[in-house]
């Protein structure tokens, strides 16, 4: 099974390293570059800015005829995060997937036969998106700012996105919660600041100062992301811890050194059985919009 999330899997299997058979060069990818410092319980990760160029030149090689094939034909069973979308999101109604990059989640729930669309800020990429894969239904629009009535959509799903703002997702979540109908599903994910990585912030294994690199992303307690949720107008349903291996590639040289070696399957299985449930890269949030008095 692969560490990593399904639409980068591509990508992923082109560097090799999603088997235990083919050697990990970890120096192709860019969030090892990454200088992280953790102030006032949040971490931050330092690096480039990500603006609309960054994520137009990130998903440039990924927009491919075979990418929206594999999306639409995804078994999402068998992925750990679409495992959580297929039980939380309504089946009936229409989905609107903030800040959608190249579209693969639009494609794969699309697949699974849920009515999602998708917008996305860099118009470069949905131009190149619509170019590619017409029948898509990915359009320009601001997360901030979304065109559409309140309560319009049966969930609202943003994956990675809303920990890039520096002045914090506020705004995003306040607008994902106008957008949603009433009873309808928030489902969000943001890095996570996990047990492992409050544990290497306490041994000092971090910048001791804020880096001087421009600012990247923030990562979130549980305790303080959840919070964040419900202030925004929503009622947590569960929290997701996800990634746990994609977490211990960036955290640990001694695990990117054995990830390959001999029986390296076999104990990567036993620690996720240990501790994939309680640590991740990514924590997801699933949360709804209360009805009438429910509070």
């Amino acid at each position: 099974m692969s560490i990593f999330p399904a639409w980068c899997r591509p990508w992923a299997a082109g560097l090799s390293i999603t088997t235990a058979t083919r050697q990990v060069n970890m120096s192709d990818f860019y969030w090892l570059s990454h200088r992280r410092y953790v102030e006032a319980g949040r971490m931050r990760w330092h690096a480039e800015q990500a603006d609309e160029a960054f994520w137009d030149n990130y998903w440039r090689e990924k927009v491919t005829p075979a990418y929206f094939s594999n999306a639409f034909a995804a078994d999402l069973t068998g992925d750990e995060m679409g495992r959580i979308l297929l039980a939380a999101m309504p089946a009936r109604g229409r989905h609107l997937e903030a800040g959608c990059g190249a579209g693969y989640w639009v494609a794969a729930l699309r697949g699974a036969g849920l009515d999602v669309e998708g917008i996305e800020y860099a118009r470069d990429l949905v131009e190149r998106v619509n170019a590619v894969c017409p029948e898509l239904p990915v359009r320009y629009g601001d997360a901030l700012a979304i065109d559409c009535p309140d309560d319009t959509y049966a969930s609202y799903l943003s994956f990675g996105v809303v920990e890039h703002r520096q002045d914090g997702p506020e705004p995003f979540l306040a607008e994902a919660c106008r957008v949603v109908m009433p009873g309808g599903k928030a489902i969000i994910s943001v890095p996570f600041l996990g047990p492992t990585r409050r544990t290497r912030a306490r041994l000092g294994r971090y910048e001791a100062a804020p880096p001087t690199p421009p600012f990247f992303q923030y990562g979130f307690t549980a305790d303080e992301f959840t919070t964040l949720i419900e202030r925004a107008g929503f009622v947590i349903d569960a929290t997701h811890p996800l990634y746990f291996h994609r977490m211990l590639l960036e955290e640990s040289s001694a695990y990117r050194w054995l990830y390959d070696r001999r029986f390296g399957r076999a104990w990567r299985r036993a620690l996720s059985g240990l501790f994939g449930n309680r640590d991740g890269h990514m924590l997801m949030v699933v949360a709804h919009k209360p009805v009438g008095g429910e509070k």
